[in-house]
């Protein structure tokens, strides 16, 4: 069901652009049939492959892998353009919804239809009209190319490299030999295509550079399919931290076809999954407590998971809960959690521009938690941009993100910190 909302969706928006560039050849190449024709082959046999990707995974699986790699970067490129132009498109039609049911109704009242019908054709409305036409030609020709060189870019460039982020979190509960206790967060990893293994061997080396306490990964080693697992968990077998790895499933791990296998291979390369459970970390004689739960979708499911994942832990000790989505900061809470540290929303991935801490993104429609540093009551959350991406492999105003965290005990951190959102 949600491949097919999205091949609805995706070719709807398509669809809409398709029709507008039709108008546009025509008034580019009056009579041009062959110009036509061209335009329409690149809408056909995108439509194609995204069919086969989506719902006949199977063929794509077997197709060479050199031709995947020259195919899939001008597919995406065309996609992420068509998008965004098809949703401009859209977005036009509903601004000038109430100007054409004024204007058809203007037509059919006997008492304006005469004197609408005159102004139609008067010559300086004609004048305005056809001035307008060219103007929104003109305008519509830019917006393609910055559409496309936009997609262009969060392809080739958007993508790479990766920002490091350092935020310091009070803890209430931290003992004073626990003050200064460093993370490495480093979340969505999204193995593929997209995310190799030579790519994954960089952020392994710069996550460790940090010289943090303890490394944490919650969740989306993989894409969707199992076997991407061996080349994440061949490349993070080399992570090392003092006070050691840790990780939770998310959504993607359980999307593949055998979710199990997956958690194997990444507990079985020195990440050590939390799945509905806990384990104490100890420095210098004081301990703290790491909670890990499985990736939910529902509120009620995620509490529970967090009751039983914490069952056993003494109430004087800080909890750190691992939880992918950060949809769930009232439920963590509620049940006293210290700190929630997420991704799952990869900052959203395609940032149009910020007002203050808000980024102005599609993700947002998703979830008030985007990116970065949130509160509620006493428990503070992290939410990761993560490394990889989903859907169109391309970031635009949101690059990868690798994170340092230091926890304080709360007396030695300003209470006003511009840097969290309170919610």
């Amino acid at each position: 069901m949600f491949r097919l909302t999205v091949f609805i969706i995706v070719s709807g928006l398509q669809f809409l652009l398709y029709t507008r560039a039709q108008r546009w050849a025509r008034a580019r190449f009056p009579g041009g049939t062959k110009a036509r024709v061209i335009l329409a082959a690149p809408f056909v046999l995108s439509s194609l492959a995204l069919i086969i990707m989506l719902f006949a995974g199977s063929i794509a699986s077997r197709l060479p892998g050199w031709l995947i790699a020259a195919a899939a970067p001008p597919f995406y490129i065309w996609e992420g353009g068509t998008i965004a132009l098809g949703l401009v498109i859209f977005a036009g039609m509903l601004l000038a919804a109430p100007v054409r049911l004024a204007g058809a109704a203007l037509k059919r009242i006997p008492l304006t239809a005469p004197a609408y019908k005159r102004a139609a054709v008067h010559p300086a409305v004609v004048r305005f009209d056809g001035s307008r036409r060219a103007f929104l030609l003109r305008g519509m020709e830019g917006v393609a190319a910055v559409s496309f060189g936009g997609a262009a870019y969060g392809m080739v460039a958007g993508r790479a490299g990766y920002e490091f982020t350092e935020t310091t979190i009070p803890v209430p509960r931290l003992p004073a030999a626990l003050d200064g206790f460093t993370i490495g967060l480093l979340s969505d990893i999204h193995s593929s295509t997209f995310m190799t293994k030579k790519q994954m061997d960089v952020y392994c080396k710069a996550v460790m550079a940090l010289g943090t306490d303890i490394i944490v990964i919650p969740g989306d080693f993989v894409n969707s399919q199992t076997e991407e697992v061996y080349p994440f968990a061949e490349s993070f077998s080399a992570l090392r931290a003092p006070g050691g790895v840790y990780g939770v499933m998310g959504n993607h791990d359980f999307y593949a076809p055998d979710p199990e296998r997956v958690a194997r291979e990444v507990d079985g390369c020195g990440v050590k999954l939390l799945r509905n459970d806990n384990m104490i970390i100890a420095k210098n004689g004081a301990r703290l407590a790491l909670i890990g739960i499985d990736d939910v979708g529902r509120p009620d499911r995620a509490a529970a998971h967090m009751q039983s994942a914490a069952r056993g832990v003494p109430d004087m000790l800080p909890r750190i809960l691992l939880c992918h989505r950060p949809y769930f900061l009232e439920q963590a809470s509620s049940l006293r959690m210290d700190l929630v540290l997420s991704g799952h929303t990869h900052g959203g991935q395609i940032v149009l521009g910020h007002i203050g801490a808000v980024a102005l993104t599609p993700a947002a429609l998703a979830s008030p938690y985007v990116w970065g540093r949130y509160s509620r009551g006493n428990t503070q959350m992290y939410v990761s941009r993560g490394i990889g991406t989903v859907g169109l492999p391309m970031r635009i105003n949101c690059p990868p993100e690798i994170t340092r965290i230091t926890l304080r005990r709360a007396q030695n951190v300003p209470e006003s910190d511009p840097h969290a959102q309170h919610v």
